[in-house]
């Protein structure tokens, strides 16, 4: 990234596998940059991004103690330290948030037995609050998750995730897609052709995208399928 003549760099690695729910649960993330940044900025910076992302992945709903996310900086970038408010902020933001989201997607898709990754994204939620919990909500369903790893186009079984996930919703108002195939316009469901839905659903990434059409906040979850490996590798040891 170059802001203002100086080029830095935003990297990270994380770890995670099984037992990844929204608050980390057991992921390890480390991100490092080159950039002068200031420190309250910096923090400021790391939870905008850790909650659009990796507060934002589900494998399989359990969460532990043990996780963290850090960020490292040491300046050598040589540039004007980055502040709060300041134009190389927005820049440094992005920058982080689409290495955040794409370690995020990472774990997604390499979680225990996982073979697709599930995108889900929620629009027009009356809040962003709303928007992430219903998202969150989705992405978790073990039906839905299920349902994917089938590729079995029971679509009600978003719904009734939505439904349940305590987020205001007016029935006659839901959209539902699932890739670019919609399946519900305003709380009524639409014909299509099973097999074409079929064949978005055995990708080895599907997305979901629900309109509430209530409010104007979005937001983006992302989760696996669940297979019989899951069971396998959880069923056969021990800590």
């Amino acid at each position: 990234v170059t802001i203002d003549g100086s080029e830095f760099i935003v990297g990270g690695v994380a770890k995670g596998s099984g037992m990844i729910h929204p608050n980390l649960a057991t992921m390890l993330c480390f991100l490092t940059t080159d950039a002068a940044i200031d420190l309250d900025f910096i923090k400021l910076a790391l939870r905008k991004a850790v909650d659009i992302s990796f507060n934002m992945v589900s494998i399989d709903g359990d969460t532990s103690p043990s996780d963290m996310a850090l960020i490292m900086a040491n300046g050598l970038a040589g540039n004007e330290p980055i502040s709060q408010g300041s134009g190389q902020a927005d820049v440094f933001q992005q920058a982080l948030d689409k290495v955040c989201i794409y370690l995020a997607k990472s774990i997604a898709g390499d979680g225990e037995g996982a073979t697709k990754l599930i995108e889900v994204t929620v629009n027009g939620a009356i809040s962003g609050a709303e928007a992430r919990l219903a998202a969150r909500t989705v992405v978790s369903s073990p039906l839905v998750k299920a349902a994917v790893h089938g590729s079995d186009p029971n679509w009600g079984r978003i719904i009734a995730a939505v439904g349940r996930s305590g987020v205001e919703v007016v029935e006659s108002k839901i959209d539902l897609y699932i890739g670019d195939i919609c399946l519900v316009k305003v709380g009524r469901p639409l014909p299509f052709s099973r097999q074409s839905l079929v064949r978005v659903l055995e990708g080895s990434e599907v997305s979901m995208s629900l309109n509430l059409n209530l409010g104007t906040a979005s937001a983006t979850a992302w989760g696996c399928d669940l297979s019989e490996e899951y069971v396998t590798i959880n069923s056969q040891y021990t800590t």
